[in-house]
């Protein structure tokens, strides 16, 4: 058995990982062991770059990287779609009353942008598309990234 830094075992545990989402798009991901070997995190990667879903599970008592689980939680994830954009206004639509969602990079005013589905909409957008239930109650739920 190699008795190796814990920072040497994470380097040969990255790894990259593709599967297809509910359109048969490709979606490709980063699946790297981090914080001293605590969590395994999947990022998904746009043109090579970081900016997409994002994904974190505990590492096993044992030590070993929870690569079936967390491959499984992605594929899931990506089989639901929560919102559709109306070709013809424009608009989003929400599908199910739930909208999952994530914490995506800032637009041009400095205002955080929300990564739904495979989309970017802004708050803007959000409240659009939650017009519709004026007068209706609203719960938002903060999770864990992966987990929502």
């Amino acid at each position: 058995m190699r008795n190796d830094s814990l920072e040497a075992q994470a380097c040969r545990a990255r790894r990259r990982w593709s599967t297809s989402n509910w359109t048969g798009r490709k979606r490709r991901f980063k699946l790297e062991v981090y914080a001293e070997g605590l969590f395994l995190e999947a990022v998904e990667l746009r043109d090579g770059e970081p900016v997409g879903l994002r994904f974190i599970m505990p590492m096993k008592p044992d030590g070993l990287p929870p690569y079936g689980e967390i491959r499984d939680r992605i594929r899931k994830r990506l089989s639901q779609r929560d919102v559709v954009r109306d070709p013809q206004s424009g608009r989003l639509e929400d599908l199910h009353g739930v909208i999952r969602a994530q914490f995506d990079e800032y637009d041009d005013d400095h205002m955080p942008m929300l990564l739904v589905d495979d989309m970017r909409i802004s708050w803007r957008d959000l409240g659009r598309l939650l017009e519709r239930y004026n007068g209706w109650g609203l719960r938002i739920q903060i999770c864990e990234c992966g987990e929502e």
